[in-house]
């Protein structure tokens, strides 16, 4: 409670308060923009976090996520085109309510159901999670470790549509983290001679290449296939769309309060999306979609999901921002990123000197606490911001993208060379824009291989440090109770990941015949008329 307490007291400086509201605004901006997520402006910002102390470093990382979270349904309502990915749960519902000319009314079911969803999950954690960080030091080595493997396991197996692809994309993101000097002996491994990749292999310029240059170098493509030279008719009807959201502040109030009514979708769907969160890897898409999947199913009238439902809205948006908050469970407490943004966190948190692991807790734990609090926060102002910023958001959200694509480049940019002053790692984040556009065209997820350059530094200095506390004998990883219980959670997840890729498979050929069953019908249907 003192650390609570202490935490509260920080986050309520003007310092803190500034710094929390830029990145709410930071995050509502990026948040608007189709296909740039909290990751990307997390990354572009996190160079200039060197400057700020840890505390306000992290608070306006906390902005930028929560904001990102709280606005990306607004182009997902308005273009039908998600701001972020965990957004696209809510376009089923949200483009329809909108096409209807109620376009307010479902930005304002979505607010308000990120403002409980957000609040409810912070309650719930602020008492928890200094018991969780407890148990958390009951952790040494050979239990980091093992972690460490079910992590990437998680990871591999649940981002992506195809777990080897997911796999080999997170060993890519872990083998490009031993081409730094071994942690055990100190001689290089794998640098090829470049002394700037010495110490570590930069997160920095890989977290902006893959995320926000690939994303624009896509965007250059598509334009130059396109010739796209004036505004699309999507852009058009998103400004019609717009006229919808200036309508009444009474009709934006009524949307505000839905969410209240149907406080049972709510409260299952913030659950849904604070336990979801908590599993690293996962993040607010999937949380998003299961959350909707479950009150698809437990609805009187599921017929009416897709068709514009104000629930089809509540469910995805309160698990999206309850999301948020769960991933910051297992980045504080055991030290692995719940998502790809909590790994930017944590990249902020380690440039301020941290150590990730069960110690940041111990070491860190009224900085944590204000993070928290910041995001509470962050969530109690979604109402009165959104009613201020919505028609600037929704203009944002039809931004041409000749636009906004070389201010994005540009920032990416000085953001790379900002935190080492090199031109080097200004060419690393050139280089990674391009293989993140292949491993997209090619089907590999990106998030892993970031979470990689995370995870293997933690893998490989708890194995050594384990190997040697027991002379070089691997018995130490079964000597504990904890331990065993960890292998089993370990087969448990793998057996789960191997069951769920072989019903995906039987799905899968299932619809395959089925279509080719109905093309054969339609060819012999086709037959008989001629």
């Amino acid at each position: 409670m003192e650390y609570i307490t202490e935490g509260l007291l920080s986050v309520l400086t003007v310092t803190s308060i500034t710094v929390l509201l830029c990145g709410l605004i930071i995050g509502f901006i990026t948040g608007a923009m189709p296909g740039f997520d909290a990751v990307n402006a997390a990354a572009i910002v996190l160079p200039f976090t060197v400057h700020l102390d840890a505390q306000n470093a992290l608070v306006a990382m906390a902005g930028i996520y929560a904001g990102t979270a709280y606005a990306g349904a607004i182009p997902a309502i308005l273009l039908n085109v998600p701001g972020t990915a965990g957004a696209a749960a809510t376009a089923l519902d949200g483009y329809p309510m909108a096409r209807k000319g109620e376009a307010a009314r479902a930005i304002s079911i979505a607010r308000g159901a990120s403002m409980i969803g957000g609040v409810m999950a912070c309650l719930l954690v602020l008492p928890l999670l200094g018991p969780i960080s407890q148990f958390a030091l009951e952790f040494t080595s050979p239990e980091m470790f093992l972690v460490g493997l079910i992590a990437m396991t998680i990871i591999g197996s649940l981002i992506g549509d195809s777990i080897p692809k997911g796999m080999l994309a997170l060993f890519l993101g872990m083998l490009l983290a031993t081409m730094a000097a071994s942690g055990e002996t100190g001689r290089p491994r794998f640098n090829f001679g470049l002394l700037e990749l010495y110490e570590s292999f930069p997160f920095v310029p890989v977290t902006l290449g893959v995320f926000a240059l690939a994303q624009m170098f896509i965007y250059v493509a598509e334009d130059l296939k396109t010739f796209r030279l004036g505004t699309s008719d999507q852009e058009a009807g998103a400004e019609q769309n717009q006229k919808s959201l200036l309508q009444s502040w009474r009709e934006a109030s009524a949307g505000m309060t839905e969410p209240f009514k149907r406080l049972a979708v709510t409260t299952r769907s913030s659950l849904v999306g604070l336990g979801i969160g908590i599993l690293p890897g996962t993040g607010p898409t999937i949380a998003n979609f299961v959350a909707y999947g479950i009150a698809k199913r437990r609805a009187k009238r599921p017929e009416e999901y897709g068709q514009g439902t104000p629930d089809g809205i509540i469910a995805p948006e309160a698990a999206d921002n309850s999301c948020v908050v769960g991933t910051l469970v297992p980045t504080f407490t055991l030290g692995i990123p719940g998502s790809a943004t909590a790994a930017v966190m944590m990249g902020a948190a380690m440039m301020q000197g941290w150590a990730p692991g069960p110690a940041i807790m111990r070491d860190h734990a009224v900085e944590v606490y204000t993070v928290l609090w910041g995001l509470l926060i962050a969530a109690l102002a979604i109402g009165p911001t959104t009613v201020v910023l919505a028609a600037p958001l929704a203009k944002i959200a039809t931004t041409r993208r000749e636009v906004l694509t070389p201010c994005v480049i540009l920032l990416s940019l000085v953001g790379a060379f900002a935190v080492r002053n090199s031109l080097f790692d200004i060419g690393l984040a050139i280089l990674f824009g391009f293989i993140g556009v292949l491993m997209r065209r090619t089907g590999f997820p990106v998030v892993p291989m970031v979470l990689g350059l995370i995870l293997a530094p933690i893998i490989e200095s708890n194995f050594i440090r384990s190997m040697r506390l027991s002379h070089y004998s691997p018995t130490i990883f079964f000597d504990s109770t904890l331990a065993l219980i960890l292998w089993a959670v370990l087969l448990l997840v793998i057996a789960a990941s191997l069951w769920g890729a072989v019903k995906r498979a039987r799905l899968q050929k299932e619809v395959d015949q089925s279509l080719l069953g109905r093309r054969g019908e339609g060819a012999s249907v086709l037959s008989d008329a001629r």
